[in-house]
């Protein structure tokens, strides 16, 4: 179902003893109503599908099958103690470190840092609104590195609700709501927003023997048994491994459903002196990967996988795409690194395609996709379902990255905003300007030249009109003998007046002044519909260039301007929890 988009009512920002964060939420600090739970680790370059890093939370209600493992082999010789290193295994390569939140600044931020946060904040709501939930992300959490507040961690947890990773959501929301920083409006969403995610967090006990094994949720490490508390995972299918010093891996793969308990023990067997290496898979994103056949998760792994040194058979899968295997040797101690990319298969769109339709801002834009080039976007693509990377790029125009995730059941729309380069926007600037300029100078100039052309006509015709009223009464006094144009008048005046003064008082000289009238009229006229005429060609001049002009904001997108594309959030099921608010600003 749809939902409104993602904003909040903010007020202005302020400077308060908060830790900024580094790769994710942070704790406030000097606040000890805050929890102060250890948040998961989170990917630097996570893309909206990621699994989350658990993270440690206190158990509820079990409401959820136990899942048994098998019996426990002959008691191995014991593990080292938790808090020493596994021998023989090489650090352990990771997409993304935990974050370390540095010390609270309580130095007052200068104007440029404001005016980076207010840009980034704004250029965060702009990729949100476009679909780019991990590019959103990351503007804020820089946001919020540069000013600690409240408001933008509110932010953040709603973005991670909507990218599917609740436990980061809930880590984030609940110290904004804890915070006292927030207004009664997002006080309200966020505490809706929280119960929604919360109830998509499930909680896992994981034992196993022996103890001091290394708890792993999809490839990361997150705890090392015996647990103190259950791990809190997302709801749904992940990968549980536990890896010791000494002991081959152990994983299996368990479905959670949210706000349930459930329970896996994994028995790690002894390598029979052989040491642990690490092998780090990249490949196709969204593809599930298999080593010597065990499901290990799916790419982009966030860590490298820990195995037993030696031989091993990697393979790739994904739906729209020939699987691929590859062999490899890992010395003991040792990282190996292997990468695996796929080739589509057509024959498997038609059941496992989904179709990418760009709504681009600019014509003619040049589209990749997962690195290979499509060339000049014209019309919708057919692509295999789920992740895929695009690149688009334009003439002028910095190239936008975006990560998608395409679904079968619907045209995938991706509209992407393309910015100028510096170059190109003072172009557009200059082109904008003069436009502007020289239309307005041609709508001012024509409508007064053709105003003062109508007036010209006005006059022109008022005195044509009573220059023929003043012939047609002449010419009926001439024809009825009325004075002055009667014999009489005529005659008494050429023998009474001086010769020089006959002629005024003669009906000749008044049908003179009636024509010369009459022709001045004319005249007026004919200037004024010549004024008219380049007067309504100036206005017409000046409106198209004002049309056709460029405006001087085109590529000025304030979240003002971006709100409301109604682009549902993913998370969203229910009116209420996990639905935006309206109105999304924020004042420095």
């Amino acid at each position: 179902m749809t939902a409104p988009r993602l904003s909040a009512l903010l007020g202005s920002l302020f400077l308060s003893p908060s830790i900024a964060l580094a790769a994710g939420p942070a704790p406030i600090a000097g606040a000890p109503s805050v929890p102060t739970t250890t948040p998961p680790a989170v990917p630097t370059a996570a893309a909206p599908n990621a699994p989350n890093a658990p993270a440690v939370a206190s158990p509820a209600d079990p409401t959820s099958p136990v899942v048994e493992g098998a019996p426990p082999p002959p008691p191995p010789p014991p593990p080292p103690s938790p808090g020493k290193p596994r021998k023989g295994a090489p650090p352990k390569a990771a997409a993304a470190s935990k974050p370390v939140a540095p010390a609270a600044d309580a130095k007052k931020p200068d104007d440029s840092k404001k005016v980076e946060a207010a840009q980034r904040f704004d250029r965060g709501l702009e990729l949100f609104d476009q679909g780019d939930n991990a590019g959103a992300l990351a503007e804020f959490k820089r946001t919020y590195e540069i000013l600690p507040n409240p408001v933008v961690l509110y932010n953040i947890g709603l973005v991670y609700a909507a990218m599917g990773r609740p436990v980061d959501a809930v880590d984030a929301l609940d110290q904004s709501v804890n915070s006292g920083g927030l207004s009664a409006k997002q006080l309200e969403r966020a505490k809706q927003t929280l119960n929604d995610q919360k109830a998509r967090i499930g909680r896992l006990s994981v034992t196993t023997t022996p103890d001091g094994a290394h708890i792993e949720v999809d490839n990361v490490e997150v705890a090392t048994t015996p647990l103190a508390q259950p791990v809190r995972i997302s709801e749904g299918s992940h990968i549980i491994g536990a890896v010791a010093e000494g002991y081959a891996p152990a994983r299996k793969e368990v479905v959670i459903a949210g706000n349930s308990d459930a329970a896996i023990h994994l028995d790690l067997v002894p390598t029979q002196g052989k040491q642990l290496a690490n092998l780090t898979v990249r490949g196709t994103a969204g593809a599930e990967v298999r080593v010597d056949n065990e499901v290990l998760g799916k790419t982009p792994l966030e860590t490298s996988i820990t195995l037993v040194a030696g031989h091993h058979v990697v393979e790739l899968r994904r739906p729209g795409y020939g699987s691929a295997r590859r062999e490899v040797d890992v010395g003991e101690g040792a990282t190996g690194e292997i990468e695996v990319q796929l080739a589509v298969d057509p024959s498997a769109l038609g059941t496992e395609g989904a179709t990418l339709a760009l709504d681009a801002s600019e014509p003619s834009v040049d589209l990749t996709v997962d690195g290979e080039h499509k060339g000049v976007y014209r019309d919708p693509l057919r692509l295999p379902r789920g992740p895929h990377h695009l690149t688009v790029i334009a003439a002028g125009f910095l190239p936008v990255d975006r990560d998608v995730d395409l679904d079968p059941g619907q045209t995938n729309v991706v509209r992407v905003q393309l910015d100028p380069t510096p170059e190109k926007r003072a172009q557009i600037m200059s082109n904008a300007r003069f436009h502007q300029t020289w239309g307005w100078i041609g709508v001012i100039s024509g409508a007064v030249i053709a105003g003062g052309g109508a007036a010209l006509v006005a006059v022109g015709s008022s005195n044509k009109s009573d220059a023929t009223n003043q012939i047609n009464s002449l010419n009926d006094k001439q024809a009825n003998d009325v004075p002055p144009c009667d014999q009489a008048s005529g005659y008494a005046a050429e023998m009474s007046l001086p010769k020089a003064q006959q002629q005024s008082y003669t009906c000749d000289t008044a049908f003179a002044n009636a024509q010369n009238k009459y022709d001045s009229g004319k005249t007026l006229v004919t200037t004024g519909y010549i004024g008219i005429g380049v007067g309504g060609a100036l206005l017409v001049t000046g409106v198209v260039l004002l049309l056709t002009g460029e405006s001087t904001d085109k590529y000025d997108h304030p979240a003002s301007h971006t709100l409301g594309k109604n682009r549902p959030p993913k998370f969203a099921l229910v009116p209420g929890p996990g639905q935006f608010g309206q109105g999304f600003q924020l004042a420095f």
